[in-house]
């Protein structure tokens, strides 16, 4: 299948690890030029000596995308080396504060800042150009959370605001679909990354979630009965970047097993 993004600019924003990297290394696959921007240089030069290897064409710079300043530096870099993003993925690490009565004002101020004014900022910085082509995609990588709360998880900042980052998209989606942008937002259930298992495990000990030290693929609350694989998320991403998806715009979608009870 021809995705039609051959040669296009992506900037694939936490890039380097996890779920991030495995977007970063589908779209280079797909034909795009990668931007992967995260904050470990490291790992940033890592995913970026694999995407060449693999025949791909990729570039890296290290940038926080959850601040203002990192998203300047990394859309810089990218006309630098390709030109303006027309492909942009957002993948910013959530918020984990705590429960209620372990949180301050503070904590819900930062979990803005890092979820929604983050999204804010990018498409400021990406927007111009993919609404003056009349072509652009933005991806939002966010959480079910948006769409049922965690429960069980101390995570009441991401809670509130993920729906933040998810309403910003529908709204910009919805002045900008006109201008052959589509924006959409992918709600994430869990996923076999290195800081998801990491982070479960520590819940698992406190006596939270549903988390099995022996076998952490294994979910019983989940219809799947396991955790998803990173290139079953990153094949939806793709998709959602692609040409083919050109009629699909303003959405939250659910990447979770079934895990999701929820109708509507």
């Amino acid at each position: 299948m021809d995705f039609g993004i051959v040669g296009k600019v992506a900037l694939s924003g936490g890039g380097s690890r996890g779920m991030g990297r495995c977007i970063s290394e589908e779209l280079a696959r797909e034909g795009a030029k990668v931007v992967v921007a995260a904050r470990g240089s490291e790992a940033v030069e890592d995913t970026v000596a694999a995407i060449r290897q693999a025949g791909g064409e990729a570039t890296g710079v290290s940038a926080d995308m959850s601040t203002r300043h990192g998203i300047l530096k990394a859309v810089e870099h990218a006309r630098v080396h390709y030109g303006s993003p027309d492909i942009v993925v957002s993948n910013v690490y959530g918020p984990t504060h705590g429960r209620w009565e372990e949180t301050r004002d503070e904590d819900f101020l930062d979990a803005y800042e890092g979820i929604v004014m983050s999204q804010v900022h990018l498409c400021r910085a990406v927007l111009p150009h993919m609404k003056e082509q009349r072509w652009g995609r933005v991806v939002c990588i966010n959480s079910i959370c948006s769409k049922e709360p965690h429960r069980e998880l101390p995570l009441v900042t991401a809670n509130v605001t993920r729906v933040g980052a998810t309403a910003l998209n529908k709204s910009i989606s919805d002045e900008l679909s006109r201008f052959g942008i589509t924006i959409n937002t992918i709600g994430t259930g869990s996923f076999a990354t290195e800081r998801h298992i990491s982070y479960m495990r520590k819940q698992a000990l406190a006596g939270l979630g549903h988390f099995d030290p022996d076998d952490p693929n294994k979910r019983d609350d989940i219809p799947a009965r396991r955790i998803g694989d990173p290139a079953e998320l990153s094949a939806a991403v793709v998709f959602l970047c692609s040409a083919r998806a050109s009629y699909i715009t303003g959405q939250f979608i659910v990447v979770d097993g079934g895990r999701v009870r929820s109708l509507v």
